[in-house]
């Protein structure tokens, strides 16, 4: 695997924020997520689950609930009281329109995706029309007093139903008037006690099912207002509830963290009476599951400790292998983490500002594994504030450690930034280009003269750097073709003749910077890139997809190489593409030309093109495990994946030169100690 000097950095303090709500789209090919600082993810099911779209957030933009209507679009609600719709193709919110009821709580699309319904602070149940470009208002329901927590539509569109505290009613969407009020706290005897619906939805059968601050799982017969079953499924407070598409299985989460799994079951083998079962308790989650979701294969839950927990139902996939595993997804599928080499600085990226540390030294030398002592410690040398309610989208320090850029929803700013001895200062460059915001990527070139700045419609502009402290627009790159999504990779190559982009059509286009030129582009292929790097010294392009496949274009050539051709001939080992975290980030090691570095959210892997691939028969080992091997046994296991899974979860990874490397952890206990506190629960013998 090769040897290197590890600076093992662990001071990166990434909380992330905890899922607010869930969306499934109709069709079942994507989940839509919303976090409790206002971020919205979409994630594809068909990419391998791969978080392809990721809309930072606004600190005076809650979100309490998603839904998707009219196909493809993606709407928003929350407690500033507007409802907004995504632009999921420029990355922004693209525009909102007050709800007029105060705060929402609740949002839910009818069947067809042609009318939202919002629940609101003043009782009221408003409908909105889906029209091309936007959304407006059609008609108030029934107003009562008491905030509307949870909505749901009647599959035939006829009947809304609406739960708040201590009851929930049925509303007729024709006359908009109440047709039943039910108490669901009547046969309780903590009934003094308010009993919070916190979730609810409505059968095409009739059946209302609500989830309540007792624990409670409950089905009502709407018409008659009358108890046909009730569940106790905890000792807290059942939050979200989530019916399948057949309506014969749901999953309710709660605020233990743990999830459960509901099925409507013949009462006897081969009958034709039916009841509900709860079947499967999962304790996926530490804190409170504030959302799940029910896709056609999958029950879907999102918590406050950031996890986002996909698990299949093994009676719904059809083969029993990688489709049947659980997935657990906390930290976001790209890089947070910038590195200047050359100054061995890192930056690090939050929601409303920058860390800039510089990392510690050492002058003694040792043995594999040994920690050595440091001369000089890690040192936080500033720390910058985005102004305004904006969320960062990306940042991105030059190798040398001289430049620094960000970007927000509205702002792009650049810095240059002086080290002085111990301290540092930070000068903003004056009269940056204006240009349409925001930018959704940004890398310096190689020598630090070039910025590259990822933008709307496939769009790339390009910066010159000057001294002392300012840039200048150079060119804008864009697709022949044209292209309406965004660029959201960019990967210049060291000698700063070409430049590859990412958009998010999944299309890899290719630049000549010394003409401004498109040069080519690389064949289509049907899945998600997670992360490309062009090769030093051969200008070949290393592609990582989210469903694990590695390709090898030679950009001077304009084809695949004969290695990249050989590895989709052979295969990749199963165990390699079973793997549930992409790749995020590649580099190369300049000592030897053959060795590609990269790695995910659990093992940093070292591949070696000398080497043969491993085949389904050989053990893709753990390099601890394999030095224990005899001398003749670790031949035998020879093979081009050098694995390493020491450093977990593993956040960024770079080489600062042929000897040293650095690694950025963030142990999932660290961030959960920062969690406010779980619900307690007694456990047996304490």
């Amino acid at each position: 695997m090769g040897e290197f000097e590890v600076h093992r950095v662990r001071f990166f303090g990434l909380v992330p924020a905890g899922v607010r709500c869930l969306a499934c789209h109709p069709r079942g090919t994507r989940l839509a997520l919303a976090r409790t600082d206002g971020a919205v993810e979409v994630y594809n099911f068909a990419a391998n689950y791969f978080q392809e779209k990721v809309i930072p957030g606004h600190e005076a933009r809650s979100v309490e609930s998603l839904c998707w209507a009219a196909g493809d679009r993606l709407f928003g609600a929350g407690l500033g009281g507007d409802i907004t719709e995504y632009d999921l193709s420029g990355l922004s919110a693209a525009r909102g329109l007050d709800g007029g009821g105060g705060p929402i709580w609740s949002m839910v699309a009818n069947s067809s995706g042609t009318q939202l319904a919002i629940g609101c602070e003043d009782g009221s149940v408003k409908i909105f029309q889906v029209v091309p470009g936007g959304i407006q208002f059609e008609r108030n329901l029934d107003r009562r007093k008491g905030r509307v927590l949870c909505l749901s539509w009647h599959p035939s569109d006829t009947h809304i139903v609406a739960g708040s505290i201590n009851f929930f009613r049925v509303i007729s969407v024709t006359s908009g008037q109440t047709v039943q009020r039910v108490m669901v706290n009547h046969h309780v005897e903590k009934a003094k006690r308010e009993c919070v619906v916190w979730a609810i939805a409505l059968l095409s059968s009739g059946t209302v099912v609500s989830a309540d601050s007792f624990g409670r799982v409950q089905f009502w017969d709407w018409e008659q207002g009358t108890l046909a079953e009730s569940h106790t499924v905890s000792t807290s407070a059942v939050l979200s509830l989530a019916v399948s598409q057949k309506e014969d299985s749901m999953v309710v989460g709660t605020s233990t963290g743990a999830t459960y799994h509901l099925q409507l079951l013949p009462v006897r083998l081969g009958g034709l009476e039916k009841r509900w079962v709860r079947t499967k308790p999962f304790q996926f989650h530490s804190h409170d599951v504030r959302a799940v979701a029910h896709s056609p294969t999958a029950l879907i839950s999102g918590g406050l400790d950031a996890q986002l927990v996909i698990r299949p139902l093994m009676e719904k996939v059809q083969k029993k292998g990688y489709d049947a595993v659980l997935r657990k997804f906390t930290f976001p599928h790209r890089r947070l983490v910038s590195c200047a080499r050359k100054a061995r600085l890192l930056l690090f990226q939050f929601s409303q500002y920058l860390e800039l540390w510089r990392l510690g030294s050492t002058e003694e030398t040792g043995k594999d594994g040994e920690v050595l002592p440091l001369c000089r410690m890690p040192e936080h040398l500033v720390q910058l504030k985005s102004k305004g309610p904006e969320h960062i989208y990306c940042s991105c320090i030059s190798p040398c450690g001289t430049w620094l850029g960000y970007s927000t929803a509205s702002r792009f700013q650049l810095y240059r930034v002086r080290c002085d001895g111990d301290g540092v200062s930070l000068r903003k460059v004056p009269k940056v280009p204006k240009l349409l915001p925001p930018a959704y990527q940004l890398q310096f070139s190689a020598d630090s003269e070039s910025l590259f700045v990822a933008s709307a419609r496939g769009s790339v502009h390009v910066f010159q750097l000057l001294e002392p402290g300012g840039c200048k627009h150079l060119h804008t790159l864009r697709p022949p073709s044209g292209c309406s999504e965004a660029v959201y990779l960019l990967a210049p190559s060291a000698d700063g003749h070409w430049l590859a982009a990412v958009s998010g059509d999944w299309a890899i286009h290719i630049y000549n910077l010394k003409c401004f030129k498109h040069h080519c582009m690389v064949p289509n292929y049907d899945c998600a890139v997670s992360a490309l790097a062009i090769h030093p010294s051969t200008n070949n392009l290393v592609i990582a997809y989210s469903d694990q496949q590695l390709f090898e274009f030679s950009i001077p050539e304009k084809q695949y190489t004969s290695w990249s051709r050989a590895v989709q001939s052979r295969g990749l080992h199963r165990a390699w593409l079973e793997r549930d975290s992409p790749i995020t980030h590649i580099t190369f090691n300049p000592k030897n030309p053959s060795h590609i570095l990269l790695h995910d959210t659990y093992l940093l892997c070292v591949l070696d093109k000398s080497l043969p691939l491993p085949d389904d028969s050989a053990l893709l080992m753990n390099q601890s495990t394999l030095k224990q091997l005899p001398e003749t046994a670790r031949k035998r296991q020879l093979h081009a994946f050098k694995i390493c899974k020491k450093f977990q979860p593993l956040l960024f990874m770079d080489l600062l030169d042929k000897n040293c490397l650095v690694v950025v952890e963030r142990p999932i206990m660290d961030f959960k100690t920062q969690l406010p506190l779980p619900v307690q629960q007694k456990k047996f013998g304490t």
